[in-house]
């Protein structure tokens, strides 16, 4: 656009234009420049002012840069009602810091913001010092953290079982032990199952008690996450229980599950000890929608 040019351009595209400048990640001149703007709008920064105009108190320039403040001010807090623990446990100042490097990784492409935050574990976990080694820190606990709430988020708005007839502990009575290894589950929508090398959900206990509560010392945990009532339950695992829900959850036989369990290290007397009250377990918790039996096996 030349200075002398009366074709001023319609509002849908100043619209599209103006968003294409205050959302780039390298900032407003960058974004005045880039080809996202330029197809709406044909100016450069010598002649932004034909686009904005200045203020008494601030330039062109000076006065796109609030607009891309207080856009980026509003994702970084959009993030922070996403992953609440994980930012009072590092901080309000770390945690900007963390957003806002994530934001110019992974810039927002939806129309909503509710799966802004899909994608902050992953960067977390890209971005640790020790990713690529065999060592744990800190940093790994806070990608469990980060897990654990985002999972919580999307099981908040994903499907659930509310008002459906979930699979109770008398189901599973009467069945014979030949027809009960060779059966399969299906599991609740809401079920997710995470492993973590650290007590992630002792610590979320923890803190919500006590907001001083310290960072837990590396120790191997295990969590399954689901929704009941519309409420995001937390339910610990033992390392016996995880596997055989895992194994079940992809779609194996209760045979093959075991099987799982045994070459993760269980042992065959902890196997014994274990294993019925596991599916108890299972039950009580409203894991289960529904269990098949082989037309074979299955009982008169």
């Amino acid at each position: 656009m030349t200075d002398g040019e009366s074709n001023v351009p319609d509002l849908p595209a100043l619209q599209k234009w103006m968003q294409s400048v205050i959302t780039n990640v390298d900032g407003v001149v960058d974004g005045i420049h880039s080809p996202e703007a330029q197809q709406h709008v044909a100016v450069d920064t010598s002649q932004i002012e034909s686009v904005v105009t200045p203020s008494d108190r601030r330039t062109s320039i000076q006065r796109l840069e609030v607009y891309a403040h207080a856009y980026y001010a509003r994702l970084v807090e959009c993030l922070k009602s996403i992953y609440p623990l994980f930012a009072k446990t590092v901080g309000d100042e770390l945690f900007d810091q963390f957003a806002v490097a994530y934001l110019q990784q992974y810039p927002s492409r939806s129309y909503t913001l509710n799966r802004l935050g899909d994608q902050f574990p992953d960067f977390l976990e890209e971005t640790s010092p020790t990713q690529g080694t065999d060592e744990w820190s800190f940093e790994d606990f806070l990608v469990g953290l980060a897990v654990v709430e985002r999972s919580i988020d999307a099981i908040f708005d994903g499907p659930g079982f509310e008002g459906q007839e979930v699979l109770g502990g008398h189901h599973l009575e009467g069945i014979s032990p030949e027809s009960f290894a060779e059966a399969t589950f299906e599991v609740v929508p809401c079920l997710r199952l995470h492993s973590f090398p650290f007590p992630v959900n002792d610590f979320i206990t923890a803190v919500k008690q006590d907001a001083d509560a310290p960072i837990p010392q590396f120790a191997p945990s295990w969590l399954a996450l689901t929704r009941r009532d519309f409420i995001v339950r937390r339910v610990p695992l033992s390392r016996l229980e995880y596997h055989l829900l895992y194994g079940l959850a992809e779609g194996g036989t209760v045979a093959q599950s075991i099987g799982g369990a045994l070459i993760e290290g269980i042992s065959h007397d902890d196997l014994q000890a274990g294993l019925a009250a596991a599916f108890e377990k299972f039950a009580s918790e409203q894991f289960f929608s529904a269990i098949h039996l082989s037309p074979e096996r299955r009982e008169d």
